[in-house]
């Protein structure tokens, strides 16, 4: 049971990493700040 449990937190850090880079990147291709994007997520 603890390997499953520890592959499935493996695979959930994965998907909150990529996740999290892609975030990163739609605010780099838009031209705007990385740091407004993270710190105001209502923006347009």
């Amino acid at each position: 049971m603890l390997i499953l449990r520890t592959i499935l937190v493996f695979i959930l850090a994965g998907i909150c990493e990529i996740g999290g880079g892609y975030l990163v990147w739609l605010s780099v291709k838009e031209g705007k700040s990385v740091w407004r994007s993270i710190f105001d997520p209502n923006q347009t």
